[in-house]
């Protein structure tokens, strides 16, 4: 037991010799302020909205910023693949696929100071009952959605730690 805890002891103080700081920490400097600053456009329709509503949760749990310093510009594009297929040529598993093309301008300059690509894949199964089909995508979707502005979080929060001069 003795050589377990020393063993912790010598990485955590090889991790913290390296310069490694968490993002999120609750001193993690200025990231979740600069991010609460960040204004999302409308994204079009409604995956586009769950999209942007999870992005609002996460990035500006206090609510909109009245004075943003980026500004945050999001395209969404949706695609449904069949991956299973039976015997009579009917599906019988989908994947639902989200990409976003994502631009963050500077606000006060105009200038573009990240674009980037993000993608995110939910499957789902088809089954008999017409009902149970139009769930079972919709859920996909949500999934997707959910883990696509996950992944932009983390994407602005590490440029943001990296490049912010605040």
């Amino acid at each position: 037991m003795w050589c377990f805890r020393s063993s912790v002891v010598a990485l955590a103080a090889l991790v913290s010799a390296c310069g490694f700081e968490p993002l999120h920490a609750p001193s993690g400097g200025a990231v979740p302020t600069v991010l609460a600053g960040i204004d999302i456009a409308p994204i079009p329709n409604r995956l586009g909205q769950v999209v942007r509503n999870h992005l609002l949760d996460r990035l500006t749990p206090l609510g909109e910023p009245v004075f943003a310093e980026y500004r945050f510009i999001v395209s969404l594009r949706v695609a449904k693949e069949a991956l299973a297929i039976a015997r009579d040529d009917s599906a019988t598993r989908f994947n639902v696929s989200l990409q976003a093309d994502y631009n963050l301008v500077h606000v006060r300059s105009g200038n573009s100071v990240l674009q980037g690509e993000a993608r995110s894949v939910a499957a789902y199964n088809v089954v008999s009952s017409d009902y149970a089909n139009v769930v079972t995508e919709r859920d996909a979707e949500l999934r997707a959605a959910r883990e696509l502005s996950d992944e932009i979080k983390t994407r602005l929060s590490v440029y943001l730690s990296q490049n912010d001069r605040s």
